[in-house]
């Protein structure tokens, strides 16, 4: 689950928090249909209610893929309405948001260690293929990801410069829509400078191609190939799929227009996000016959991540493993999508500021094979882009991981240099044949019912070597020919559907058999189990087939007995299943209708598994569940409406999915809630103002999603409310002093930092020092101005010296009658106005002296130096105190 490392902003701090910058704008990425062009079709696609049109963003445009925009919405438009106009528009094939996409590294210790992944064991062997080659500098790599520090001394020597661009000059030397491109682009600040600030994609490169035999840091895998930094991703390593699509684009056109001898790019970055755009992009990249490596993801889930999941010939799909070769706890894995395995745990490389880092993530594995790739092309200049995939998927070491040896395409880990034709470099006339599908060695299926299987079968030259199957004496005909159910035509992969006649039966693959038994949807029957009602019986059982239970990581007594309450994870009371745990247990594919038919249940823990497909409509019979928590799978759709009709729901948890659409209003109705957490989505438009009826809610929790607007006023009669996030988000506070207030007696506030409200703060003034004798009658005279004339209210505070009364706290000025003292006393106040969204604050020392040493109420510097002194440590002292920045 992508749970962020959180900042707590509590109290007067949370004030400041969301006035630094405007939101990002609201973008749609149009796919259209071959015969049109964005160019042709733009009166058109700015045609649609609720899209800017001004100067400042038109339409964007893509170069070289013409069926290809992306429309900006003005602000407060209706997203769900402008998408399906557009989806309605002929000449329109997809329409959908420009989600964000992150980087999938995982930081670690950054102290200084051995780069085991060039060495042996479960290493590549980068050592010993150096002896064929260690790289080509004619050859590029293209790091698309939050740039390069390409100033690092370790990775200077190897940035690629484009020499047909003059420094300075401010022209567009070569024609390519960039002025001064000289070492890339960055499209994440609309320039062309792609200097990471991040560092992500500084160790991205140091793996590639840090200099090597230099005496500087770290080793490259590739000592020579040059780095072409395309930064689309920002600081936090957050970047938008459209400006994923620009530097696509350019490096498209540097390959096609501009001679650059481009191998590969390096994809360490991703999402829970089908995107056609995307897709297409990077299909016009197989065209023109550029590798795409992409990593797998850090979930430790089977659910499809994109890009790395698209099924295209050019795509290879990174997961990671250890220095043992054990799977990377993180590393998502999947036997129809990820490819192969390479080391992605503690790899040391070069980080900002001419620094080094150790890191782990799928993000680290996925450049060994970049690099390995380029040096497989400096051995053999003369090899495509379809025979470097076929070496890369054909060779490698044998996984002893039960999960990449089984869940992933080829079984192997990332070998370089290895015995025989094990390795990239020495891979001439090998051959792999793999099962893609199904994804088990077991399968359970209902009679008559249709299930595609898929092999790979390729040579180390990248073509394909035909296949069949064997079903019970019968052979059944593979094709490699893009009919479906096959989808590219001459990749290595073969395709059939296949008929499940109803009786048990094998399928014989190359690589083994798979066992097709018959779903038995009377089990609860035939074993005359009595212990709990036959339909709650029969949604157990329904939910074992319908989620791969022959795969679950403990399915102990399931369907082995006619007693479910002893089935793992299952719980009963009185003759009723109460509760469902099977959290972290492997389950797949979707939640059965027929979970409705456990109408007593109180609790459902799915957390941590591999879901898919869309929330059953039927979870709204569960009217005794307190508990649903569905955390962390891949379930989509819209959240149903239909859940707002459960009574007694307390916790309803479903981050980290891909639910789409708007959060709907009927939540509101869900009175008993206590904790609603809704982070990590896909989520998109405002928040209902029917959640503010939730009057039980201690933790709400929106971060994460493309939700937009203005957070509800309703929201202030959550009184109870300990917990609210709404980062990584466009929602906005609303201005007024009831919501700020509200915000600031919650205990943990997590803001949108992003958030501007188009306001600046007021200027200040809370008066100047005076000194005064006991007894005599003060005036504090402040000064308030606000550029954006906001309404602003007023506090004074004494925040140090014998308490006095004001005569108001909450006027522009005040007064008090000085106190009697024996010494020279200093008294601070403190004066705040706020516009409701953000305030500004001032001090003023009193100086108050004994009656009969005078000093009189003449307003002044006075205190000579040791006054000024003091006024400067009590002002610090409060600021420290305070714990906020001025």
């Amino acid at each position: 689950m992508f749970r962020n490392s959180l900042l707590a902003i509590a109290g007067w701090g949370l004030l400041c928090a969301w006035a630094e910058a405007a939101p990002q704008p609201v973008r749609i990425i149009l796919t259209l249909q071959p015969e049109v062009s964005a160019s042709s079709f733009e009166p058109q696609l700015l045609s649609v209610q609720g899209v800017a049109k001004s100067k400042l963003q038109p339409l964007r445009r893509y170069q070289y893929l013409p069926q290809l925009a992306v429309a900006t919405l003005a602000s407060g438009a209706d997203i769900d309405k402008a998408i399906a106009e557009y989806q309605n528009m002929p000449g329109v094939k997809a329409a959908e948001l420009d989600h964000k996409v992150r980087k999938t590294a995982i930081p670690n210790d950054p102290r200084f260690a051995q780069q085991w992944h060039l060495g042996a064991g479960k290493g590549i062997n980068a050592i010993a293929a150096w002896d064929q080659t260690t790289g080509d500098d004619d050859l590029v790599v293209a790091v698309i990801d939050t740039g390069v520090d390409y100033l690092h001394t370790d990775l200077t020597a190897n940035i690629w410069q484009n020499l047909a661009e003059t420094a300075g000059d401010g022209i567009d030397n070569d024609s390519n829509g960039y002025i001064d491109d000289i070492r890339g682009i960055n499209p994440a600040d609309g320039n062309v400078d792609p200097m990471d600030e991040d560092g992500h994609g500084t160790v991205i490169a140091g793996i590639i191609s840090a200099s090597t035999n230099n005496n500087v840091g770290v080793a490259g895998i590739n000592w020579n190939v040059k780095i072409l930094p395309c930064r689309f991703m920002d600081v936090n390593g957050d970047g938008f799929i459209s400006d994923a699509i620009e530097c696509l684009d350019y490096v498209l056109d540097l390959k096609l227009n501009h001679n650059v001898n481009i191998v590969a790019s390096n994809n360490s970055w991703g999402a829970a996000i089908n995107s056609q755009a995307l897709y297409n992009a990077i299909a016009a990249h197989n065209d023109a016959g550029i590798l795409f490596v992409a990593s797998a993801g850090n979930e430790n889930s089977q659910a499809k991540f994109y890009p790395a999941a698209f099924d295209l010939p050019n795509i290879i799909s990174v997961t990671a493993h250890d220095e043992q070769g054990n799977k990377a706890d993180f590393a998502n894995y999947g036997r129809d999508w990820v490819s192969l395995s390479a080391p992605g745990v503690d790899i040391i490389s070069t980080d900002l500021d001419n620094g080094y880092a150790r890191a782990s993530g799928t993000s680290m594995a996925a450049p060994m094979v970049t690099a390995v790739a380029a040096l497989a092309k400096a051995a053999e200049p003369a090899l495509t882009m379809q025979q470097l995939r076929g070496r890369i998927l054909v060779s490698g070491q044998a996984a002893t991981d039960p999960l990449l040896a089984e869940q992933t395409i080829n079984g192997n880990l990332l070998l370089a240099s290895g015995n025989g034709q094990n390795g990239v470099l020495s891979c001439v006339n090998a051959q792999r044949q793999r099962r893609m599908l199904p994804v088990t060695d077991v399968v359970y299926l209902a009679a008559n019912t249709a299930i595609d299987l898929k092999v790979l079968s390729i040579n180390c030259d990248g073509n394909g070597v035909p296949v069949n199957i064997t079903q019970g004496g019968n052979t059944l005909v593979m094709a490699d020919n893009g009919i479906a159910p096959d989808v590219n035509s001459g990749d290595g992969v073969y395709s059939t559907s296949w008929t499940f006649a109803g009786n048990d039966t094998s399928l014989v693959f190359p690589d083994g058999t798979v066992e097709v038994r018959l779903r038995n949807n009377d089990y609860c029957s035939v074993n005359n189990v009595s212990e709990i009602p036959l339909a709650e019986c029969t949604a157990l059982t329904d939910l074992y087939y319908d989620t791969a239970g022959q795969n679950w990581l403990n399915r102990t007594n399931w369907l082995q007995n006619n007693t479910p309450c002893t089935w793992y994870g299952v719980s009963c009371g009185a003759g009723r299943v109460i509760s469902v745990e099977l959290a972290s247990n492997g389950l797949t594919g979707t939640l059965p209708a027929s979970i409705g038919g456990l109408p007593e249940l109180q609790e459902l823990d799915l957390n941590s598994n591999s879901l898919q497909g869309n929330l059953p409509l039927a979870l709204a019979q569960l009217t005794k569940l307190e508990r649903l928590q569905l955390w962390s799978n891949a379930i989509e759709g819209t959240i149903p409406a239909q859940l707002g009709n459960l009574p007694v729901l307390q916790l309803l948890d479903i981050s980290a999915n891909r639910f789409s659409g708007s959060i709907p209003a009927a939540l509101g109705n869900l009175t008993a809630l206590q904790g609603l957490y809704l982070e990590s989505n896909l989520l998109s438009g405002g928040v209902p103002s029917a959640l503010g009826q939730l009057s039980q809610l201690r933790a709400l929790w929106l971060s994460d999603n493309t939700l937009s607007g203005t957070l509800p006023q309703s929201f202030t009669a959550l009184t109870l409310m300990q917990n609210f996030r709404f980062d990584d988000t466009d929602l906005c506070p609303p201005t007024d002093q009831q919501f700020t207030n509200w915000l600031q007696q919650i205990e943990t506030v997590v803001v949108n930092a992003d958030c501007g409200n188009d306001n600046t703060a007021p200027v200040v003034s809370a008066g100047s020092a005076q000194q005064v004798s006991s007894g005599a009658t003060v005036q504090l005279l402040a000064t308030a101005t606000d550029s954006d004339a906001d309404s602003l209210t007023y506090q004074w505070q004494q925040t140090g010296g014998p308490q006095v009364k004001l005569s108001s706290t909450t006027a522009l000025n005040t007064s008090f009658t000085a106190p009697a003292v024996s010494a020279q006393t200093h008294l601070l106040f403190r004066f705040t106005a706020n516009d409701g969204t953000v305030s500004s604050s001032a001090e003023v020392v009193i100086t108050v002296n004994p009656a009969s040493s005078g000093g009189g109420s003449d307003s002044g510097s006075g205190g000579g130096s040791f006054g000024i002194i003091w006024l400067l440590l009590l002002t610090m002292i409060y600021r420290c105190r305070l714990g906020k920045a001025e």
